[in-house]
This record gives C-alpha cells, sequence and structure tokens, in this order.
C-alpha cells in the first residue's frame, strides 16, 4: 500500500532536516570557524604592522605574508576531515553548506585573479585596495546564507560585521588617504564575525552534550 506524506508530515521531516543541520554545526564546525578567524586576522594584522617595520625598500613585499594562506588551507582541511568524521548525521543542508563555502573559496580565487590581473595590467596597485572589501562582502553572503539555513542568529550578526567593515574600508581609503587600515578593520570583522560565533558555538554543543 502506497504511503503518501502530508503536507505536514513533510512539513516535519524538513524541520527535523534542518535541526540535525543545526546541531552538526555546533557539534563540528565551531573548531573551524575559529581556526579560519585567528589566522586571518593574525595575517592582517602581520600584514599592517610589516608595513610600518620594515624598510621602506622591503614595504611592497609585506603582502607576500598571505602566501602563508597556502599551508593554512591544508589545516583547514585536516580539521574539515575530522568534523565530517564526527557528524552524527549527514543530510543535504549539510552538504548544501559544504558546496556553500566551496562556492566561496572558488569565488575568493577568481576575485583575487581579476583584481590582480587589473593591478599589472594598467600597473594600477591602488586597484589591490578593492581585496579586503571585495572578499568581506563574499564573506557576509556566505554567512548570512548560513544563518538562514541553520536559523542561527550569531551567523546574521557576523554577515552584518563583514558588511558594516566592508563599508568601513572607504573612510581610511576616501577621507584619511591611507591603504593600511583595511587590515586592522579586517581583523577585527574577522575576530568578532568568526571567532566569537564559534565559541558561541562550542558553548551551545557543551550544553547538548
Amino acid at each position: 500500500m502506497e504511503t503518501k506524506f502530508t503536507e505536514q508530515q513533510s512539513l516535519e521531516v524538513i524541520t527535523e532536516m534542518i535541526n540535525r543541520a543545526r546541531n552538526n554545526v555546533q557539534k563540528g564546525s565551531a573548531n573551524n570557524m575559529i581556526y579560519n578567524g585567528f589566522a586571518v586576522a593574525f595575517l592582517a594584522i602581520a600584514n599592517f604592522l610589516l608595513l610600518y617595520f620594515l624598510p621602506d625598500t622591503y614595504k611592497n613585499y609585506s603582502f607576500h605574508i598571505w602566501w602563508l594562506m597556502v599551508p593554512s588551507a591544508f589545516v583547514d582541511q585536516i580539521i574539515k576531515r575530522k568534523i565530517i568524521r564526527e557528524a552524527i548525521v549527514k543530510t543535504h543542508i549539510d552538504d548544501f553548506i559544504s558546496q556553500l563555502w566551496r562556492g566561496f573559496s572558488i569565488s575568493v580565487v577568481v576575485l583575487l585573479a581579476i583584481i590582480l590581473s587589473l593591478c599589472h595590467t594598467f600597473n594600477a596597485p591602488l586597484i589591490a585596495l578593492l581585496i579586503t572589501p571585495g572578499i568581506m562582502i563574499i564573506v557576509a553572503l556566505a554567512e548570512f546564507s548560513m544563518a538562514k539555513i541553520c536559523r542561527f542568529k550569531p551567523f546574521f550578526w557576523g554577515a552584518i560585521v563583514f558588511w558594516a567593515g566592508s563599508l568601513l574600508c572607504l573612510f581610511p581609503y576616501c577621507v584619511l588617504k591611507r591603504g593600511d587600515l583595511h587590515f586592522l578593520i579586517l581583523a577585527v570583522c574577522m575576530i568578532v564575525g568568526f571567532v566569537i560565533p564559534g565559541y558561541i558555538l562550542n558553548k551551545l554543543a557543551k550544553k547538548n552534550v
């Protein structure tokens, strides 16, 4: 005998999937968020300091510190694999979240390729100032999507922080005529928008255990 789902039963199934996805996020991805937040914040502050302490002839090389994101990405993958192994249950929503952040990574690479190519082609290094606000806008979009999927408000406020940070970059660029303060803005946004939500997830995970 064929069983048909009623509308109420369908909604219950969808709600259960969302709840399971939320449980996985709470129990798994906090360490991943905290790690990435601290890693980017550290490199942003380091880049800011290098611009002040390096001799003038070497200041332009300070940006090479961001190559440390390459080995950092391998550490990130190790953390992600651990999260996947320890997830209580795998749902389609979990897969969507994974693909969302994969799309985020691809978007960042494409953005960097376009901006750096324009800098080289037109010999206009100032175009590189678009990198920080551009990446923060992409982060905000990804985190806003996460907030809606997982119904977790700290993600929503994290997205607001990154959108506000991208707009705040206009102040040092347009008013102060400085191209270094955006590193400090990025560092603050990573701590407030990534690390703090991560710690909140860890706290919730302890309550659910």
